[in-house]
């Protein structure tokens, strides 16, 4: 048995999320097509060939605007030194910017540590523009310990991507049980999938401004169990939004939701949300901590 820890960075949007739900073949990681999704670490766990694979899908790096952003991207940049080896993603189909460039300056002060490029998309690519690609990470990045090259959402190139890390592990370790994909806590994966809905069905100011909560939870012997949901925003604008005419959005949101944790959970359940605005809050370090998206390190 061999094991070892990954972080897959990038800047945000990437696919970064979309792969580590390939590998394991569960969803572990939210996904949507707005920037930021993923706010925290969340570890995806794949056995394959006796191997155990612990990919750590991180927030996108970026230059953060507030107390929320900072705690983002300082808690996918402080993993680089403590992980076995780091996967950076591009999206093959974008120009290698000033955001790729800025998350390499962070993946290369983790000196020690191997780093792979994965170039995501190529399905999206032709060999010409495949092979340009490739000049432009050498021009614009510099050397990696190795190039893989994937489509992430299709599964294409994942063989390849885990013969290449397999090197990298600890020999004679395993640091999860076989059946384990994932070691975030079941309330937490509820929360996200609250926001997951949200993000896909609202428009662009909502995304970055909406926080979730499990506020109570009515456990019953007999009947369903009730879960309360709080749903943050940060003005009464978008909370008319979330809400929707004659409620209609919020219900939507409501049932999709329920739909999949009672999926996860393997039983039927009451999901009741409420929103609720607190101005300002991915600027007030009490609250973000209530939310545990803030530490002291």
């Amino acid at each position: 048995m061999k094991a070892g820890f990954i972080a897959v960075v990038g800047r945000p949007n990437v696919g970064k999320s979309t792969l580590i739900n390939k590998l394991v073949d569960e969803k572990v990681a939210i996904v949507s097509n707005k920037a930021g999704t993923t706010r925290e670490n969340i570890k995806g766990i794949v056995n394959v060939k006796g191997n155990q694979y612990i990919f750590i899908d991180t927030p996108g790096i970026h230059k953060p605007k507030h107390l929320l952003g900072e705690y983002m991207t300082n808690s996918a940049i402080r993993i680089l030194k403590d992980v076995d080896a780091i996967l950076m993603m591009l999206d093959g189909t974008q120009e290698i910017s000033t955001g790729d460039q800025f998350v390499m300056e962070r993946v290369l002060s983790a000196k020690k540590t191997p780093r792979i490029l994965v170039i995501n998309k190529i399905d999206k690519l032709n060999d010409e523009e495949l092979e340009n690609k490739r000049e432009e990470v050498k021009e614009k990045l510099g050397k990696f310990d190795g190039i893989v090259e994937i489509a992430g959402e299709y599964g294409i190139g994942v063989p390849q991507l885990l013969d290449r890390l397999e090197m990298f592990l600890d020999e004679d370790v395993q640091y999860y049980p076989e059946d384990m994909y994932t070691d975030m806590p079941i309330y937490r994966i509820m929360t996200e999938i609250v926001r997951e809905k949200i993000l896909v069905k609202t428009r662009d100011e909502i995304p970055h401004s909406v926080a979730i909560e499990i506020i109570n939870v009515e456990k019953r012997d007999e009947g369903k169990d009730k879960f309360n949901v709080n749903i943050y925003v940060e003005r009464d604008s978008q909370k008319g939004i979330i809400i929707g005419k004659g409620g209609k959005m919020l219900k939507e949101i409501g049932t999709e939701a329920r739909k999949e944790m009672e999926k996860l959970l393997d039983r039927p359940i009451y999901l009741e949300l409420w929103v609720k605005v607190k101005s300002d809050w991915r600027k007030k370090k009490p609250f973000l901590k209530e939310l545990g998206y803030f530490d002291e390190k």
